[in-house]
């Protein structure tokens, strides 16, 4: 019995239609990457899987139990978004005490986060002496503060610029690979989600579905840069020209390898 299983009749926005028939499951340990275009939902959904919209029809079930509920959040829910989020009046070891169930027993989980995020030497400072970068750390040692089975990411890495992203997307990659809580990670860049991922799920345009559940083919580990990227891109592109613009080539198009 998959972990997550997310069936998503229709969520609208007023006379909107922004997800439909939309199903798909997962198994805690994956790494999900969500692609498609700006506006096509992808937000919207890691909101109803999280459990902060419960006005959708359809259903949204982790271990089991309905999400779908009012106030029915995950236990051990993670969660990342493109904007750190840091209490502007909380140092940074603060900051990751913070989600914490009892900030002072749990003090030293916070610590060794934040070692391991490459921040040992900043515990102390507030957001604002930190850089883009390092807030992001911040917020990426958060995430896995509360030992998440579940992580919900929301372009945490976008536009910042390539070093720093590589930084950050191996930090991620060593503590999932650790702990191996289940990831939906949402991303424009196909490269990243190529480099990241175990599957990738395309999305079509709105009214938005699942139009390709990829299965990346890669062993780990990979260099988003290096060629197997590339060339598993264009690959991809061959095959499936639309895949960026969600558009649906045909209406078998569901999995891939």
């Amino acid at each position: 019995m998959p972990d997550l299983e997310v069936r998503i009749d229709e969520k609208r926005f007023g006379d909107a239609v922004i997800l439909r028939d939309l199903t798909f499951s997962a198994q805690c340990g994956e790494f999900l990457a969500l692609v498609g275009p700006s506006g096509v939902g992808k937000s919207t959904l890691l909101n109803l899987i999280a459990g902060l919209d419960p006005l959708f029809d359809g259903s949204i079930h982790w271990h089991g139990a309905p999400l779908h509920r009012h106030a029915h959040s995950p236990e051990r829910l993670g969660m990342m978004f493109q904007e750190p989020r840091l209490m502007p009046w909380l140092s940074a070891l603060d900051n990751v005490r913070l989600v914490l169930a009892d900030p002072a027993a749990e003090s030293e989980r916070a610590r060794t986060l934040l070692q391991e995020v490459g921040l040992g030497h900043a515990l102390d400072a507030w957001p604002n002496q930190l850089s883009g970068g390092m807030q992001r750390r911040v917020a990426l040692a958060r995430a896995f503060a509360v030992d998440p089975r579940l992580l919900l990411m929301d372009e945490p890495f976008v536009s910042l610029d390539m070093p720093t992203g590589n930084r950050l997307r191996e930090s991620l990659l060593a503590l999932w690979q650790r702990d191996r809580p289940l990831v939906l990670f949402v991303t424009h860049d196909l490269r990243e989600a190529l480099a990241l991922a175990d599957r990738v799920l395309f999305l079509s345009e709105p009214p938005a579905r699942i139009m390709l559940d990829y299965v990346v083919p890669l062993e780990r580990p990979r260099n988003l840069e290096g060629t197997a990227i590339a060339k598993l891109q264009e690959r991809l592109f061959s095959r499936h020209p639309s895949l960026l613009s969600g558009a649906l080539e045909a209406p078998s198009v569901r999995h891939d390898t």
